[in-house]
């Protein structure tokens, strides 16, 4: 599986139908019921899907989604669009000429009819041209622009108050615990 993501096609006229194949007849391309196409497919002529489509599918002529054929994304006919009685078609917009879906067919989506017209893929914007380079002369280089002055607030700055000295932290002497005092007492015991 690849993890490139899908281009965007080209805008292509819509030929005649004498133009799609030779003796006047119209292209035409069969996905099988094994196949599986993941992205974008763009027919000039007919499509027909038997197979399993995640993505975008347009085609100058008819689709026809049959059998056990399941389609998911947006689908633009610029003829005709037929889902048949087994097949499925879950998408978000689909626009058609003409649109037959069959009894039995699972089928979602906003659907636009007439006519589709083509929206013209956007010019790619020109890629702009190098600055020629000068060989042999030294670079000139422009001169930073100087950073804004800092704000000053509008307060009245005070005059600082002299700093104050700190004494040193003298060391107090240890406290002697005094010794419990006995008396004697002459005479008498107690």
């Amino acid at each position: 599986m690849s993890t490139r993501r899908p281009v965007s096609r080209q805008p292509t006229p819509t030929p005649a139908p004498a133009e799609n194949g030779t003796n006047g007849q119209r292209n035409s391309v069969v996905l099988g019921p094994r196949d599986r196409l993941v992205g974008q497919l763009y027919i000039e002529g007919d499509l027909h899907v038997s197979g399993t489509v995640e993505g975008q599918l347009e085609a100058t002529g008819d689709i026809e989604i049959a059998g056990a054929g399941k389609v998911r994304g947006d689908v633009t006919a610029y003829n005709r669009l037929t889902v048949g009685g087994d097949a499925s078609l879950i998408a978000q917009e689909v626009h058609a000429a003409r649109l037959t879906v069959a009894d039995g067919a699972t089928f979602s989506g906003k659907v636009s009819m007439g006519k589709p017209t083509r929206i013209p893929a956007p010019e790619p914007a020109p890629e702009p041209a190098p600055e020629p380079v000068a060989v042999g002369v030294p670079a000139i280089h422009a001169a930073p622009e100087p950073l804004p002055e800092p704000v000053v607030p509008s307060k009245p700055v005070l005059p600082s108050k002299p700093a104050v000295q700190a004494k040193p932290v003298v060391q107090a002497k240890p406290v002697v615990q005094a010794k419990p005092v006995e008396q004697k007492v002459k005479g008498k015991r107690c």
